[in-house]
């Protein structure tokens, strides 16, 4: 489900990664999830995403995405969140 909301707003000519955050779980962190932009989501790979921060590339697997929003509205909610 995470991955086609992705890929949708990759794709769809009139949405875009950029005007979304993605929140997910990242034990460590405060509160264990951390949120970035969408921006930064290098490309959509089968079983994860690639974020690219500093030159550094790290690989997050869809399971771990708990939230996709835009602005206030929420395109994507795991349960349990």
């Amino acid at each position: 489900m995470v991955r086609r909301v992705l890929n949708e707003l990759l794709w769809h000519p009139e949405r875009s990664l950029d005007d979304v955050s993605v929140t997910y779980i990242h034990r460590g962190a405060p509160g264990d999830v951390v949120t970035i932009g969408g921006w930064e989501i290098k490309r959509l790979e089968r079983s994860f995403f690639v974020l690219e921060r500093g030159g550094v590339e790290t690989y997050i697997p869809y399971h771990r995405i708990v939230e996709v929003r835009r602005g206030a509205e929420v395109l994507y909610r795991k349960r349990g969140y």
